[in-house]
């Protein structure tokens, strides 16, 4: 049980990397790493749910993220937190370099609709500027100012929010959205 390889058939594989914008050694990766945390259990079932906390001692780049808790709240199948083998697959095919800007970007609108609300509003702007200065970097009336930059050069709908297709419409024209939502298994 060593190798990922032995739990997936040469058929899943290519079904698994098909699916997804990974590559067949991407999903290998990832499987094999999930396999420290549990290889009985995995070897057994492999919809087998892991914690998030678990999930992050083996993938780092999860750990150091400001918006962890989100990524696997919105790719839990079960939106908890805990998240299965396609779980992962699912959040690594989008973070790829190789996932389209417009599926990143419909995802990352999920990521960033803290409320759930299906519109990214100025508390949503707040609590994305928080994350990215660790909380205490920004006065209020400055993530005040930010969210009303933001919405007023955004909001095409004037409604003071955004939904998920003016997000879209407006990351296609920010170049370097792709790179920033990308990291590797």
């Amino acid at each position: 049980m060593g190798s990922g390889e032995s739990l997936l058939s040469a058929e899943q594989l290519d079904e698994y990397a098909e699916l997804t914008y990974l590559t067949r050694w991407e999903v290998l990766l990832i499987l094999k790493k999930l396999q420290v945390l549990a290889p009985d259990g995995l070897a057994r079932d492999l919809h087998m749910r892991f914690s998030c906390r678990k999930i992050m001692d083996v993938f780092p780049q999860l750990k150091y993220n400001p918006f962890r808790d989100r990524l696997f709240k919105v790719f839990s199948s079960a939106q908890d937190t805990r998240c299965s083998f396609e779980d992962i697959l699912d959040m690594f095919s989008v973070m790829s370099e190789n996932c389209p800007q417009h599926v990143k970007a419909a995802w990352a609108f999920r990521v960033f609709d803290f409320d759930n609300d299906s519109m990214i509003t100025k508390e949503d702007i707040f609590t994305m500027c928080d994350r990215l200065t660790k909380y205490d970097r920004l006065e209020p009336d400055e993530k005040e100012t930010i969210a009303e930059v933001l919405l007023k050069e955004l909001d095409l709908h004037n409604n003071g929010s955004l939904g998920e297709f003016e997000f879209i419409h407006v990351i296609a024209k920010v170049p370097e959205f792709q790179h920033s939502l990308t990291f590797k298994p």
